[in-house]
């Protein structure tokens, strides 16, 4: 993912964020989001996304390499062993436990210590650090504290079908997220939000997601994500800059 795509996601983000503390006192519909990043887009079949390939993002870097890189940018993680799946192609390059992503003082915990590759790991721990904290500062007025997650690896199909394409869950590459804690006790669900001001980050981080990610499937997407957002890094195509965001 390139630096400029992940700056203009940050800056869209955060001032949607900074429009929504004016605006959204009283209102009963949250502004919609800005013009998410200018990425490639496709139709996707329903429930079925056509993904080429799922090779990981800088695959040719060490376990050792992107570790390090984790402890530098402040996430804590586990050791974790590649576990033996049913499926054939089920595997992790490099896994990981994530247990959390330190921003700034405090600590943003993942309850459920997804099993993830570490690339992945990486990419989203960047994601939490520059867009979903600073962007819960602004419309939710309180930090960050702790990300209901999914388990991340499981050895299964797509959508849960394994006589089909395997799922980018079976190499560690995706997380589904279920909702969000924040310092002032409010959690903010995917699947339904009880204010304005939460609606308004469930809506941004989504659009702005795709700067991170290649594939960002939610409710409305299709039935199998109704109640979650999917983020993955699976590749589209012959390179990283495909993206299926729904």
């Amino acid at each position: 993912m390139s630096r400029e795509l992940v700056s203009c996601a940050v800056e869209v983000a955060l001032a949607l964020a900074l429009n929504v503390v004016a605006t959204s006192v009283g209102a009963r519909d949250a502004p919609s989001p800005p013009r998410r990043p200018a990425v490639q887009t496709a139709p996707l079949p329903e429930a079925k996304p056509s993904v080429v390939d799922e090779a990981p993002r800088g695959e040719t870097e060490s376990a050792e390499d992107c570790m390090a890189k984790l402890r530098a940018a402040g996430v804590a993680f586990g050791p974790a062993e590649a576990p033996a799946g049913a499926l054939d192609g089920c595997a992790i390059e490099a896994p990981v436990r994530l247990l959390s992503v330190t921003v700034g003082v405090r600590r943003v915990a993942l309850n459920a210590k997804p099993l993830l590759a570490c690339g992945f790991a990486l990419q989203f721990s960047d994601y939490v650090k520059n867009l979903l904290a600073p962007l819960g500062a602004g419309t939710i007025g309180a930090s960050l504290v702790a990300i209901d997650t999914g388990s991340g690896y499981e050895c299964r199909g797509r959508n849960r079908d394994n006589g089909g394409k395997l799922s980018a869950h079976a190499k560690g590459l995706a997380l589904d997220i279920a909702g969000f804690d924040f310092s002032n006790g409010r959690t903010v669900g995917v699947d339904a939000q009880p204010d304005p001001q939460s609606t308004a980050y469930v809506k941004t981080l989504r659009r702005a997601a795709c700067g991170w990610f290649t594939t960002v499937l939610g409710p409305g997407s299709d039935p199998y994500h109704a109640s979650h957002l999917h983020f993955d890094i699976a590749r589209h195509g012959s390179n990283d800059d495909y993206r299926i965001c729904q």
